[in-house]
């Protein structure tokens, strides 16, 4: 388990597509199941739970807060479809 001080984006971006990859889930398929509210955006509840379970770890709030703060362009507090496929780069993008 990493400590405050060793978390960062681009490792937390990594394992969740590590994560993915071992499951055989696409970015868009992740999306769906995390959107438990079906709206089409990631609230910050829907986004720790949802990571927690695709990383079988619990995660720290205040860390998904930071993926959020970075990831939302439309600045709406919640991870839309097209913010998300940013956030994870093109091998998170659907074939």
């Amino acid at each position: 388990m990493l400590n405050d001080m060793d978390w960062d984006m681009a490792g937390a971006l990594g394992r969740l597509l590590a994560a993915l990859k071992e499951q055989g889930m696409t970015a868009d398929e992740a999306f769906e199941q995390i959107d438990t509210d079906e709206d089409g955006k990631l609230n910050g509840p829907e986004l720790l739970n949802g990571l927690s379970a695709l990383l079988g770890e619990d995660l720290d709030p205040a860390k998904v807060s930071r993926i959020i703060t970075s990831s939302d362009v439309d600045i709406d507090h919640r991870v839309d479809l097209f913010e998300w496929r940013a956030m994870l780069g093109p091998t998170g993008e659907e074939e």
